[in-house]
C-alpha cells in the first residue's frame, strides 16, 4: 500500500494523529500525493493532471454597505482579478464563485467562473443581512453535484467572507449547517469586516480562528485588506504541500489541511502589521 493510501486509511479509520506542529514545506515531487476531496470521502486522494480551485467570495450587499463601502469594495475587485490570475500553477485553474447576501441572497454567475474569463459585475446594495440563509446557500452549492463538479481534482476552496454588520437572521444555525459540510472543513477560511458595526468574534467563529480575520475601517483600508487576503489565500490553497518531521511520519490530508489554514492566519496577520499606516483616516471619519 501507498503511503498516500495509508494515510488514507488512517484517516478514515479515525486513528488519532499528532498535533500538525510540523515544518509545512512544498511538494515538488511528480509523484507525490495531490489532495482530493469527495463530497462522501473528503479524505480521498487520487492523481490527475490538472487541478482546480474554486474562490468563493461571500459578500454583504445589505442597506447598510450603500455608498462608500459599496463603491470602494466594487472598485478594488475589479482590482483584484488581473492579481489571483497570476496565482496558482500552470497545472491549475482557478475559479471564481460570488454569492451576495441582503435580503435576498443571490450568485452572480450561475456557475463558478474560470479566472481568465471573470468579469466583475458591480454590486449594489440594499435591505437586511441574511447571513444565515447565505450560509445554506453556500452549503447547497459547494458539492461534487454542483459548484465544485470539476471532472478534473480539486484543491480545498478558498471561502472568503466580507461584512459590515451583524446578520439579521439566524446565522447560527446556518453556520451549523455549513459546518456540516465536508468542503467546509478543509477549505481555506478568511473574513473581513467592515467599519464600526463589523463584529470580528462573529466572523471568528466562520473561519475558526481569529488569526484569519482582520478589519477595515476605511477605503484605503478596505482595499489593502482584500487584496492581501484574497491573494495569500489562493497562493496557499493552489499549492500542494505535505508535513512531514525528523522522522518523516506521514500525517493524514485533516492535518495538512489544518496546517495551511494556521499558515494563512500567520501569512495574513505578518502582511496587515507591515502594511503602511503612515497616514491613518480618523476612525469616525473612515467612510
Amino acid at each position: 500500500m501507498s503511503k498516500e493510501n495509508m494515510a488514507d486509511q488512517k484517516a478514515m479509520n479515525g486513528q488519532p494523529s499528532e498535533a500538525p506542529e510540523k515544518i509545512l514545506k512544498e511538494n515538488t515531487s511528480a509523484e507525490s500525493s495531490i489532495l482530493d476531496f469527495d463530497d462522501d470521502d473528503p479524505l480521498s486522494a487520487t492523481g490527475v493532471s490538472r487541478k482546480s480551485l474554486v474562490i468563493f467570495f461571500l459578500i454583504d450587499t445589505s442597506g447598510s454597505m450603500k455608498g462608500t463601502k459599496m463603491g470602494e469594495l466594487n472598485t478594488v475587485m475589479e482590482e483584484l482579478i488581473p492579481e489571483i490570475r497570476r496565482v496558482g500553477e500552470a497545472d491549475t485553474e482557478v475559479k471564481v464563485a460570488v454569492l451576495t447576501f441582503a435580503t435576498n441572497v443571490k450568485w452572480m454567475y450561475s456557475a463558478p467562473i474560470p479566472i481568465e474569463e471573470f468579469e466583475w459585475a458591480r454590486l449594489r446594495a440594499d435591505g437586511v443581512t441574511s447571513m444565515g440563509e447565505a450560509f445554506r446557500e453556500l452549503s447547497i452549492r459547494m458539492s461534487r453535484n454542483s459548484f465544485l463538479n470539476s471532472p478534473s481534482l480539486s484543491f480545498a476552496p478558498v471561502i472568503f467572507l466580507m461584512t459590515d454588520g451583524y446578520p439579521s437572521d439566524d446565522y447560527k444555525e446556518g453556520l451549523k449547517t455549513l459546518k456540516g459540510n465536508s468542503w467546509y472543513k478543509f477549505g481555506l477560511k478568511a473574513a473581513l469586516g467592515i467599519g464600526n458595526e463589523a463584529n470580528d468574534d462573529m466572523l471568528a467563529e466562520f473561519t475558526g480562528s481569529k488569526d484569519t480575520v482582520v478589519h477595515a475601517y476605511s477605503g484605503s483600508q478596505l482595499a489593502q485588506m482584500i487584496k492581501i487576503i484574497a491573494v495569500t489565500s489562493s497562493q496557499i490553497g493552489s499549492k500542494s504541500m505535505t508535513l512531514s518531521d525528523d522522522t518523516k511520519h506521514e500525517l493524514t490530508e485533516a492535518e495538512v489541511y489544518a496546517a495551511k489554514q494556521k499558515l494563512l492566519g500567520e501569512q495574513i496577520q505578518e502582511l496587515v502589521k507591515n502594511q503602511d499606516d503612515s497616514a491613518p483616516v480618523p476612525f469616525d471619519t473612515g467612510w
